[in-house]
């Protein structure tokens, strides 16, 4: 504050010239009239239209969640809302204060900690620096100091100046952020410059707050802290977030962007439970009127090529019926096919072919049946051991503990990607092990996802580890639609990789499913089906996750709990 002070006098700046800075468009928080309004928004990115027809208001007391799949424009609607990316059709509007925090932080040569924090604190220093100024104004009698002061001060109560800094402070520690001002941001890892950028923000008096995934780089206390911090607010949030217990406890309307009946984005009220609900009743609507007129279009089909049999193998009436009769009925005939005909041409299947579901295979374990056991296992430098599992058909495992605990690690050892340094892994005859990992395997970039799919289901079918016949078929699994597995590996967004590489675990039906951090890229929606799923598939499951709500979901599972070991570096 005293370096920024120092700066004002060297500059020499008037209360004036402080205050017509202030006083710029959106320079200064709105309260009750505050808001971000979007109408019409299109936006075409690389030739492919990402956004359409959508409307989006966040209000003074907006809880508002952008949801939808992968690269249906939750980023890019961020952008636009916060005037950061221009529509290519569509208008906003805006008034009051915006607080944007994207999903990473770029950091030029030189900044440091202090650089964002000044950048943060800058108008608040600026109010109270104008309020000073006034102050000596009216102690040396200048005509106009009465009135540069009464404007000074409403600035500084506006942006609640006198505790900018103390609340800033608050999130620098409640994100467990870097308080050193010194630390050049070069130097911190993009976690660490996220949470410092985030305090930032939440430490701001703005009126409207729009944030990017931001629980990606935070641990649970952290998270916990964001989401308190956010339901007290009390201007309006939007938010992108894949993160089911922060939309559970923040989110009161959502703006869902995947594909609707009629392609427009459909808006829900009553938090992440009406939600859910919205989206099945409006599924279950769009599937019978979808499937309605397919059995339609069947029935219309079906009398015509009736009527073109009947005409084409020369269909006469019985004998015995007059020549006039018979003239009659044949040319009943041809109008009867004509008829048909024509009304098959004029019906249109109108609705699109609803979105798909998960669909969980049958897995072949039986419960209680020996799979595989870990006996003291260790890896040096990554997992502190010993570690000591016995996994049966329908078991389900929780492993815990920090970052560097080594609980990736442990789920490489038990699928074989690792090998420990001491202890031994024994499978029984015949297990079927798949691994989720965190990272997707190295497909080639060209190859289409049915092609990664045929190529692994091929090996795992030479290698004898599983018969043709009971492969699952890609398309079985729901996972991925039409358009997904004709999608070059290399053009897919992180989700649609993450659903290709489910769909390659579920295609052997394991008999043991290790899963690494499952619900990363996943949409809630699908991650809600994939819970219900492994709570119900008699194959035995492991499971690693920081997520907060799965953790919760799987609360009564049996655990491993790992601690970090000293010096080590495990995942």
């Amino acid at each position: 504050m005293d370096a920024l002070h120092s700066h004002d006098r060297l500059s020499d700046r008037s209360a004036h010239d402080i205050l017509s800075e202030l006083n710029a468009a959106g320079r200064l928080p709105a309260g009750a009239s505050a808001h971000v309004r979007a109408r019409g928004i299109r936006v075409v990115l690389g030739g492919r239209p990402v956004l359409a027809g959508v409307d989006a208001t966040v209000s003074r007391r907006s809880r508002l969640a952008l949801v939808g799949e992968n690269g249906r424009g939750k980023t890019t609607l961020l952008r636009v809302l916060s005037g950061d990316l221009a529509p290519d059709e569509g208008r906003v509007e805006r008034a009051g204060t915006v607080g944007v925090v994207h999903q990473s932080l770029a950091s030029r040569g030189g900044e440091t900690v202090g650089t964002l924090l000044a950048g943060a604190l800058r108008l608040p220093h600026l109010a109270l620096r104008a309020l000073d100024l006034a102050a000596e104004g009216l102690e040396n009698g200048d005509g106009d100091a009465e009135e540069l002061y009464a404007a000074a001060l409403e600035a500084a109560v506006r942006l609640d100046a006198w505790d900018a800094e103390r609340r800033v402070d608050v999130a620098l520690e409640g994100l467990g952020a870097c308080t050193d001002r010194d630390r050049a941001l070069a130097a911190l890892s993009v976690g660490e410059r996220y949470r410092v950028r985030l305090a930032c923000v939440l430490g701001a008096a703005h009126d409207v707050l729009l944030l990017d995934e931001p629980t990606n780089h935070l641990d649970a206390g952290a998270q916990a802290f964001l989401a308190e911090r956010l339901r007290a607010h009390p201007g309006g949030l939007a938010i992108v977030t894949h993160d089911r217990a922060l939309l559970r406890e923040v989110a009161e309307d959502f703006l869902d962007l995947d594909p609707s009946m009629d392609g427009r984005p459909r808006s829900f009220a009553g938090g992440y439970e009406g939600w859910q609900e919205g989206r099945r009743r409006e599924r279950e609507r769009w599937t019978q009127e979808h499937e309605a007129q397919q059995a339609e279009h069947a029935r219309l089909a079906q009398a015509a090529e009736e009527a073109r049999n009947r005409l084409s193998t020369g269909w006469r009436p019985d004998k015995g019926t007059g020549k006039h009769q018979r003239q009659s009925h044949a040319a009943g005939v041809v109008q009867s096919f004509k008829r048909r005909q024509e009304a098959l041409e004029a019906h249109r299947v109108t609705v699109p072919r609803p979105p798909l579901s998960l669909r969980w295979p049958e897995l072949p374990a039986k419960r209680g049946a020996p799979v595989l056991s870990c006996e003291g296992v260790a890896v040096a430098g990554r997992l502190h051991g010993p570690v000591t599992v016995q996994i049966e058909g329908g078991d389900r495992l929780l492993v815990t503990g920090p970052n560097g605990a080594g609980k990736s690690t442990l789920l490489a050892v038990v699928t074989g990607a690792a090998a420990p340094t001491s202890g031994a892994v024994r499978r029984s005859d015949g297990a079927r092990v798949a691994h989720l990992s965190q990272e997707a395997p190295a497909w080639e970039d060209g190859l289409q996802a049915y092609e990664v799919h045929r190529r692994h289901t091929a090996r795992l079918v030479s290698e004898g580890r599983v018969a043709a016949s009971d492969i699952v078929p890609l398309r079985g699994t729901g996972l991925l639609d039409a358009e997904a597995l004709r999608t070059p590996v290399g053009r897919m967004s992180e989700g649609q990789k993450r659903r290709l590489h489910l769909a390659l675990c579920l295609a052997e039906r394991p008999h043991l499913l290790v899963l690494d951090e499952p619900t990363n890229h996943l949409s809630p929606l699908l991650v809600d089906e994939l819970t219900d799923a492994l709570r119900e598939t008699p194959a035995a499951v492991v499971v690693a996750t920081h997520d907060r709500r799965m953790l919760g979901d799987f609360e009564g599972w049996r655990s491993v709990s790992l601690s970090a070991a000293p010096g080590g570096s495990g995942g």
